[in-house]
């Protein structure tokens, strides 16, 4: 099965979705596919190379942090033709697009332009939802889609009250590689004293995430100044993405207000901010103990969660969006209210004050995720709406001849 890839960016850049895409893609090659993606550039560098048996094409018109709706509209015919071109090149039987239900109607009119010339069916992944004229001008064109994957029962819900049919809709959660992502071994132990030298006797609370209020980094710099009265060694590593999606370029202002938090609350020392390349990131996992996730607004799923229970850490998230359909409270975590860093700091406390508690609570998230959100899990799941779409596709087209 030949499958056309596309979305907005790709590793070295990354964020929940880039990080999904890192694992499909290459899993669907070894299931036997031929892949290709279509994606943003690095730097402006427009490349096409081979990335673990996937081929990938960088281009500049496809980078939402070099695109604005001015430069989208002004660049309509060159995205119809970039993505035409793209379309003849890999000839496809089959195309799938991540989050382009949103952002930018001139990509939409290049597909939905595809599937009527080849009669080629279009899958959606749906890894957010957005709220604005842009936002409800794409879902009026949700009957573009042949199948759309919601990443959680969350996203689904949101899309069928946008008006996308609920029957063409499969749930499918993010996986995770739990190779990569592991409890830590001696060896790790070593590396994480020789890496994070300044982690050495501290009691590390992990907040991964893009450096912004809307992941409540704020929220987790004001529960450590409380977590500090009791647990004076406790240390708080911001732990943000080099490279990430940034469209609009809010982060450096985001950035700016989160360093003169921890400065107006005395915390410089005891506060980490860190833009890790995505290949250390695993590794810092695995020196923290509590990871957190105060997000303040309706996270789609939040592939962190996975990453920490995968790595046998507690972890402590907002009741926001998908999330709790991964963290039950007080199983595998703690669910606490949203903007509440009182909550938060409450129960990072008692994670980092019962050390057998935090244990049994990592372990329980280690073993359902490789019971139920693995990256194996996820492709086969992928595959089964891929094979069911294109069944769909061929009877209707009977139907019609």
């Amino acid at each position: 099965m030949r499958i056309a890839v596309m979305h907005w960016a790709f590793p070295p850049i990354i964020g929940g979705v880039e990080s999904h895409l890192a694992m499909l893609c290459p899993d669907l090659a070894r299931y036997g596919c031929q892949v290709s993606l279509l994606t943003g550039s690095v730097s402006r560098e427009e490349v096409d190379d081979i990335w673990q048996g996937i081929r990938v094409q960088r281009r500049v018109l496809m980078d939402l942090n070099s695109l604005s709706p001015e430069k989208i509209k002004a660049s309509r015919g060159e995205i119809r033709r970039l993505i035409i071109g793209f379309v003849q090149q890999v000839h496809p039987d089959l195309i799938h697009v991540h989050n382009m239900h949103y952002f930018s109607p001139a990509h939409l009119d290049a597909l939905e332009e595809v599937k009527e010339r080849w009669e080629i069916p279009l899958v959606l992944t749906a890894h957010n939802v957005w709220a604005d004229e842009l936002w409800e001008e794409m879902c009026r064109r949700s009957y573009v889609w042949d199948a759309v994957i919601a990443v959680s029962h969350y996203i689904k819900r949101e899309l069928v009250k946008a008006g996308f049919a609920e029957e063409k809709i499969t749930v499918i959660h993010h996986g995770i590689d739990t190779a990569k992502f592991a409890p830590p071994t001696a060896e790790d132990r070593q590396r994480i004293r020789e890496a994070y030298p300044e982690l050495e006797g501290r009691r590390v609370i992990f907040h991964p995430a893009r450096m912004s209020y809307d992941k409540g980094c704020h929220l987790s710099i004001q529960a450590l100044k409380i977590i500090k009265e009791q647990f004076p060694e406790a240390m708080l590593v911001l732990a943000g993405p080099e490279k990430t999606v940034d469209w609009g370029h809010h982060q450096p202002g985001h950035v700016s207000r989160i360093r003169s938090l921890i400065a107006d609350l005395g915390l410089e020392k005891d506060v980490s901010i860190r833009f890790f390349p995505w290949e250390e990131i695993p590794l810092m996992y695995k020196a923290a103990d509590v990871c957190v996730y105060p997000s303040c607004f309706e996270e789609p799923f939040g592939l962190v969660m996975l990453e920490s229970m995968a790595t046998g850490r507690p972890i402590v998230v907002s009741r926001a969006g998908g999330m709790p359909e991964v963290v039950k409270d007080g199983v595998n975590g703690f669910v606490v209210p949203m903007h509440d860093h009182r909550a938060l700091a409450e129960k990072c406390c008692l994670l980092l004050g019962n050390a057998e508690l935090a244990r049994r609570m990592g372990e329980n998230g280690r073993q359902m995720v490789l019971a139920n959100f693995n990256r194996e899990v996820m492709a086969a799941r992928t595959l089964q709406v891929y094979g069911q779409t294109l069944a769909r596709y061929l009877r209707q087209k009977k139907q019609i001849a």
